[in-house]
């Protein structure tokens, strides 16, 4: 049988070469990423005490979050043999990184009464430096729901992972009040709020605000990282001089005020303790009143006025409320910033 020419070559071209082995992974999955390893160290609780079945789940839901990703966990109960609640030891971190991991999530909750505060960390096995920063807020919550947020959270520390290192570094930039010019390294980039890509590494991050003092950050991005930065602007100091009239004129209006107010309360009183005579009116009446009514309503006026103006230029120029206590977050290289 003769075989066409231009079929024989198909059936050479669709053949695959010698000692190669065409397999799909089983079902199609992906496989993990075993060169990063996470351990989850022990839960560090403060506020209250919680039995051992509420601190299970809630390692289980933490760890439910980070399976969504591609990275390998360590076995939690070799986490909780070598580890301790918060691991900032060195020696804790030798150990889990003996044990295998090249990241930890440490993890801190806060309790008040019904209130949660939990705060994620993922840091470095190697050089113990806080890669990502995650701070929630649980109000009026029950065991479980705190369970359903640290998974959420967990799954946002290994999305962030993932990506570090791919893209370019993105800046998250807010003020309050919002409408700050940003400038990086010099040049006008947008107004607040702003989410702009930024070239990696230190960068000088300035936003003013007309009426606020102008506030600068350095910062230090890394490829693939998202920074998000909050910062409260505060209001430029005001003329001490002015402040000095503006409580000069409140004293004054208060003092002026009180006496409109007594000359008010003497208006038509008897100045004499006793009226005899021809001193007294047909209706028993003294005849020697005090007529203070329009004096009085005057200095109250007037005194009002004082102090209004008083008050509005003490608002007006009144000294810049001590700054907030700033927390800068290492992110591995980079740095996130709440303030």
């Amino acid at each position: 049988m003769r075989v066409p020419l231009c079929v024989l070559l198909g059936w050479l071209l669709a053949m695959p070469p010698v000692g190669v082995v065409w397999a799909a992974p089983p079902g199609g999955a992906a496989t993990q990423d075993d060169s990063v390893r996470i351990a989850v160290v022990p839960l560090r609780v403060g506020g209250g005490q919680v039995d051992e079945a509420t601190r299970t789940g809630w390692v289980a839901g933490l760890r439910r979050g980070l399976q969504r990703g591609d990275f390998t966990l360590v076995e939690q109960d070799v986490a909780d043999r070598v580890g301790e609640p918060g691991c900032e030891r060195q020696a804790c971190l030798d150990a889990l990184r003996e044990a295998g991991a090249t990241h930890l999530v440490r993890t801190g909750i806060t309790m008040k009464s019904r209130d949660y505060l939990l705060e994620l960390e993922l840091v470095d096995a190697g050089s113990g430096a806080v890669i990502f920063k995650s701070q929630e807020r649980c109000e009026i919550c029950g065991v479980g729901e705190v369970a359903d947020l640290l998974d959420s959270q967990g799954a946002l520390l290994q999305t962030r992972l993932a990506v570090l290192g791919k893209g370019p570094p993105v800046l998250v930039l807010d003020t309050r009040p919002s409408g700050a010019l940003v400038h990086v390294d010099g040049e006008v980039v947008g107004k607040t709020p702003l989410e702009r890509p930024l070239l990696a590494g230190a960068r000088k991050i300035r936003v003013t605000l007309g009426g606020y003092v102008a506030e600068e950050r350095e910062l230090t991005f890394v490829a693939g990282a998202r920074e998000e930065v909050v910062i409260e602007l505060q209001r430029t100091p005001g003329n001490p001089r002015q402040r000095a009239l503006g409580g000069a004129a409140l004293g004054g209006g208060l003092a002026l005020f009180g006496a409109g107010v007594a000359l008010l309360a003497l208006d038509d009183l008897p100045f004499k303790k006793r009226c005899t005579g021809t001193e007294v009116d047909a209706d028993g009446d003294c005849r020697w009143l005090y007529n203070t009514g329009w004096g009085g309503a005057a200095l109250a006026v007037s005194g009002a006025v004082l102090v209004t103006l008083g008050i509005v230029a003490l608002v007006r120029n009144r000294a810049p409320r001590p700054a907030r206590s700033a927390r800068v977050l290492p992110t591995g290289l980079g740095v996130m910033a709440r303030f």
